[in-house]
């Protein structure tokens, strides 16, 4: 008689939580932590990385392994040719027995994996120093700003932001250098669950600059689908993102590790600075509504 085996998406998630790697399907001799389906043909899991990750480097002398790119973005060097091969969400790959790698994986990527058959042939393989290093750097993500650009790629994702527009008592602009893109902005950021819009402002500036704030107002809405941020994952975002006005009597920055500087720049300067256009727009709109009370809405 027949039988479907079922693993809800909640234990799933749940095991994720303590560890990068969860298997559905195998020969599997450890204890696991939600139950799986026990199969000496091939092994079927997720890995799961939250933060950045690099693996041992090794070699399998029997099984192939087959990977499909959930989400996120991986890197992997074969080391006996020292070529460098990446992936990205929705790609697909196979590494053929033999073949020694490196792997490094960027923080949010999710991987299912498929190995057949299921053994433990896994054999740690010594590498280069120059190897070594290459696989313990952070990963770097590169940010390309389109707006209003034919040629810009479609978008694929779609994230809540924040930016918040700080003022000092000399009616200075807190602007930021980034690394991703060269170019300097308003700190802010993204959307997370179980927090407000302001929620998400007052983190994003204390983690980024490590200052108090008072929001007192909304400065503009920006939803133009024609403005949109390219990151070297693949991920391809529309814009979505309130600008509010803040203030603050601290003086002390302290930058996180997405920019390099900082600056308080008096109003009529900053557009002297590298902008994205998007940026330049937002800048535009902020002081618009410091000299009228005029806010943008688009």
């Amino acid at each position: 008689m027949g039988k479907i085996v079922k693993i809800e998406n909640e234990a799933i998630k749940k095991s994720l939580e303590s560890t990068t790697r969860q298997y559905f399907v195998g020969n599997l001799s450890k204890p696991q932590e939600i139950k799986f389906v026990r199969d000496e043909r091939l092994e079927i899991g997720v890995s799961s990385y939250p933060d950045y990750k690099y693996e041992p480097t090794h070699v399998h002398d029997i099984a192939t392994e087959y990977q499909y790119m959930i989400s996120g973005w991986t890197e992997y060097m074969d080391v006996d040719t020292g070529k460098i091969y990446e992936f990205r969400k929705g790609d697909f790959y196979a590494i053929l027995p033999g073949t020694a790698y490196a792997q490094r994986v960027k923080s949010g990527t999710n991987i299912l994996f498929i190995k057949t058959p299921s053994i433990n042939d896994k054999q740690l393989v010594e590498i280069t120093a120059e190897q070594e290093k290459w696989l313990t750097e952070r990963m770097k993500t590169v940010r390309t700003d389109f707006f209003y650009c034919k040629d810009a790629p479609a978008a694929n994702s779609i994230k809540p932001a924040a930016a918040v527009a700080i003022l000092n008592q000399k009616k200075e602009l807190l602007m930021l250098h980034r690394k991703d893109n060269k170019k300097w902005t308003m700190p802010g950021g993204t959307l997370e669950f179980g927090e407000s819009m302001v929620d998400c402002a007052l983190r994003e500036v204390k983690e980024e600059c490590g200052l108090i704030v008072e929001i007192k107002d909304i400065i503009g809405t920006y939803t133009d689908p024609n403005i949109r941020v390219a990151y070297s994952d693949g991920e391809v975002r529309q814009e979505f993102t309130i600008v509010y006005y803040g203030e603050t009597r601290g003086l002390e920055v302290k930058l996180d590790e997405e920019s390099s500087n900082f600056v308080w720049m008096p109003l009529d300067e900053v557009m002297r600075l590298p902008l994205a256009d998007s940026q330049k727009r937002r800048i535009k709109d902020v002081i618009t509504y410091l000299e009228t009370g005029n806010k943008a809405l688009g």
